[in-house]
């Protein structure tokens, strides 16, 4: 399911959730605030955790959670960092995006339509749908 992409995202695979970090997909939610009262987000592949700045995320934590984080080439098979306004820190195979959402490379067709959809809405259609109580920026479902 495709994600928002905010200022600075922290995009993890939830697999790597699963199988390394430290207490599980139930502790992350915990350290990070997975919730519907803030930013970060949730999907059945993603994690995204979102900041102002991409040198906010503590990433030796991950690392000292068991995440995969090489150091010396700051470079990670279990996340990546994306700023809204630049490319991705650097790439992995299990992610891609349109610049508004990004989503797993196994997420559903349909909903990658929808997110491509909604980046091509203008805002007047946004602000209505927004008025309406939607939020077409969420987590995709």
């Amino acid at each position: 399911m495709p994600i928002y992409i905010h200022l600075a995202n922290l995009i993890i695979d939830k697999a790597a959730i699963k199988k390394k970090y430290a207490g599980g997909v139930e502790q992350f939610r915990t350290d990070y605030e997975i919730n519907e009262d803030n930013y970060n987000q949730e999907d059945n592949e993603l994690f995204a955790i979102a900041s102002m700045n991409v040198d906010e995320f503590d990433l030796e934590d991950l690392e000292s959670k068991g995440l995969h984080f090489d150091r010396e080439l700051q470079f990670s098979t279990d996340f990546t960092l994306k700023p809204r306004y630049g490319d991705y820190l650097w790439k992995t195979d299990w992610i891609k995006d349109n610049s508004i959402f990004a989503w797993h490379v196994n997420a559903r067709k349909d909903l990658i339509a929808k997110a491509d959809s909604i980046s091509n809405e203008t805002m007047d259609s946004i602000v209505r749908r927004t008025d309406q109580g939607e939020n077409p920026f969420g987590t995709i479902v």
